[in-house]
């Protein structure tokens, strides 16, 4: 294969890369430090998705109501989340790390 060949192929994988995380970065909402500080103990999840989609629950299975549920939220730095704990729908603790 001839090294033109290559460098076009790269180039390509190159543009790829570059157009999907530009995609990416439209559909989500990292958190922000400032919407972190928003978020206060006795708001309701919806509060905390009105800030950002970026978050996963951490226990998806099927418990009663009243079981505690945690959400870990992402920012826009590599490494940076927060994490949300609700009881009965209703946050009482948040934890961060890295946001900015």
């Amino acid at each position: 294969m001839k090294k033109s060949a290559i460098a076009g192929g790269c180039v390509l994988g190159l543009f790829v890369i570059a157009c999907a995380y530009k995609g990416s970065a439209t559909t989500t909402d990292p958190l922000s430090l400032a919407e972190y500080r928003k978020i206060e103990a006795g708001s309701s999840e919806k509060t905390l998705f009105a800030y950002t989609n970026t978050c996963q629950q951490n226990s998806e299975s099927e418990r009663a109501d009243d079981y505690p549920t945690t959400w870990t939220c992402y920012g826009a730095e590599g490494g940076s989340s927060a994490v949300f704990f609700y009881s009965e729908g209703v946050m009482f603790s948040k934890s961060q790390t890295g946001l900015t």
